[in-house]
């Protein structure tokens, strides 16, 4: 639903339909349409806003009834705290009751807990009959604990529920202006920002509003760095356009933080530099680690550093980012999110604490596309071929036009005389195909000899063999009942053969040939397991690193040999035993 309609709810009366379609950015026809469900009239001019209460508005933004938002424990306990922290009023166990709907046990007990986690940063959540209940400590670590509580209630409907109705409490439309504001001050800016997280941004910070300025802030450790980013230019703007003319420098640098959390990295910012380096290494320690080299470095270093930098800023902040496929992609790519793991040892390093599984398991992903990338290229690189004809290139080019249309999945590159083949760079072709023998140096390189003018017949040999041998995409055979279909009103069928038999004959022969032909060799980044991976710092001549690298491996046959003999053992006193009970039969 279009959040701009609260801005009619704020102050219920009668609107033209011109206006109100004006306030909430569509055509007239679709103001009709989304604003019908909120009228207490409407004809072909005007609307009447019926008064609207903030649970009424949550309601209908999300199309939910309080009744189907059942928060889980720990949702309860984050709009519990989010609860105290946005408001200057007197906040009760009743007010608790009253906006989460549960007894007074459970709210007891939710504060309890509250109290525990808030203990650990040396916070606290205190109650007195006058003031209500408080939060006291550094205020840093407060706006992180509510930044990450929003993140965490952003997961689910019931979440996104309650941040809707409590900022609606605070002001039906408060939400909607901030949203405004920041997509309105960020557009005039060239920085980009992650679209999902713009939401969360706007809810935390119409729950923040009332402390900015009221509560003492301290400056952040990488104030100066921040300071010199160009998003502290959007958050002196937001701030301003908040109504915060004499906000304090520390605001200020804070809420950029809050930016660079969710911005992409601009390599434009001199100041980012050392993260840009920082994303060379991990990708370089990436090409160690799996025995890859990605083909568009560029490319990837710009995407892993776009990501690296709102990253450095979560982790070095303890900022929560939620990641819900966490748990399937540990399971599904598990080596590759374990050399991922270690691949961003530089950016620890850096930030001189471990990186959280959620950051991990995205990285995994920017890095398991570049190497599913790369073995998709490598299995459809188009085959080259190089035509070969004695008697010069005119009758070569001949050959060439001929085997073009045999093969035009296959990309020849040139065409020769054989006396000067030896000219050409044995890396620019996979395939011969030649009407002379030729001695090949290369043993992976595939000869075809053929006759100038080829029949019928020998063309289909030949596009069989190639077939055979390089299993070219694009190019597949015809099906058993494409056959059976040709074949029929050739042949007569034997007594007791019908379509069918024959039909599961042609069916499982072709079957059988291409499972022979079909190369079911595991790929390099599915052998390279963390089990088979050895890493030394110590220098080594190349038999040590081989002997070292090796190790794993002979484990393993180690481990085959012990196992084969020990079934072997076992196999030798089965028939031991059973010599003796023959015996004692008799």
């Amino acid at each position: 639903m279009n959040y701009k309609i609260s801005y009619l709810l704020k102050t219920p009366r009668e609107i033209s339909l011109e206006k109100a379609a004006e306030i909430i950015e569509v055509n007239t026809s679709e103001a009709i349409k989304q604003l019908t469900p909120f009228a207490e009239y409407v004809d072909d001019t005007h609307i009447r806003i019926k008064k609207f209460r903030a649970i009424d508005w949550a309601e209908k933004f999300l199309d939910i009834t309080r009744f189907e938002a059942v928060y889980t424990e720990q949702e309860r306990r984050d709009l519990l705290y989010l609860m105290v922290y946005s408001t200057a009023t007197s906040v009760s166990v009743f007010h608790f009751q009253d906006f989460l709907q549960v007894s007074k046990g459970t709210v007891l007990s939710d504060i309890k807990k509250i109290r525990n986690e808030l203990e650990v940063e040396d916070c606290q959540l205190s109650y007195t009959r006058k003031t209500g209940f408080r939060l006291l400590g550094s205020e840093a670590i407060l706006r992180r604990e509510a930044k990450n509580r929003t993140a965490r209630l952003m997961q689910s409907l019931a979440g996104r529920f309650g941040l809707t109705y409590l900022t609606a409490t605070l002001s039906i439309d408060y939400y909607a202006k901030v949203r405004d504001l920041l997509d309105k001050t960020i557009s005039l800016s060239d920085l980009r920002f992650a679209p999902n997280r713009m939401d969360e941004l706007a809810y935390y910070l119409s729950l923040t509003t009332i402390r900015i300025g009221k509560t003492s802030m301290e400056l952040v450790k990488d104030a100066e760095l921040l300071a010199s980013l160009a998003v502290t230019d959007i958050s002196r703007q937001v701030l301003t356009g908040l109504g915060y003319s004499e906000h304090q420098n520390s605001e200020i640098i804070f809420f950029s933080l809050c930016l660079a959390s969710i911005v992409e990295g601009d390599v434009q910012e001199p100041a980012l530099d050392f993260l840009l380096e920082c994303s060379s290494e991990v990708i370089h320690r990436m090409e160690f680690l799996m025995a890859v080299e990605f083909a568009s470095f560029r490319e990837l270093l710009m995407n892993v550093f776009y990501h690296l930098v709102p990253a450095y800023f979560r982790i070095s902040y303890s900022f929560y980012l939620p990641n819900v496929m966490i748990d399937q992609i540990k399971h599904q790519y598990a080596s590759i999110y374990e050399m991922t793991r270690k691949a961003l040892l530089p950016l620890e390093r850096r930030i001189g604490k471990s990186i959280p599984e959620e950051e991990i398991g995205f990285f995994t992903i920017l890095f398991g596309g570049e190497i599913r990338k790369a073995d998709a290229e490598e299995r459809n690189r188009k085959i080259r071929a190089v035509s070969v004809c004695p008697s010069g290139i005119s009758s070569s080019l001949i050959l060439k036009s001929e085997l073009q249309q045999l093969f035009p999945m296959i990309f020849f590159t040139e065409t020769n005389s054989a006396d000067r083949l030896h000219e050409v760079d044995e890396t620019s072709y996979d395939i011969i195909f030649s009407t002379v023998p030729l001695t090949l140096t290369d043993k992976k390189k595939s000869l075809y000899v053929l006759h100038p003018i080829m029949t019928d017949l020998e063309k289909n040999q030949l596009i069989n063999q190639v077939q055979r041998d390089w299993l070219i995409p694009g190019f597949s055979m015809p099906s058993a009942q494409e056959l059976l279909s040709a074949l029929l009103p050739y042949i007569e069928l034997k007594e007791g053969v019908d379509e069918e038999k024959l039909y599961q004959v042609l069916n499982r022969k072709m079957n059988k040939l291409l499972e022979k032909k079909e190369d079911q060799r595991p790929m390099l980044s599915e052998l390279l397991t963390e089990e088979m991976i050895q890493l030394s710092d110590q220098p080594k001549n190349w038999q040590e690193a081989i002997t070292f690298a090796a190790q794993p491996l002979l484990s393993l046959v180690a481990l085959m040999y012990v196992l084969q003999r020990y079934e072997f053992l076992l196999y030798q006193l089965d028939k031991s035993a059973i010599f003796h009970m023959d015996v004692f039969v008799h």
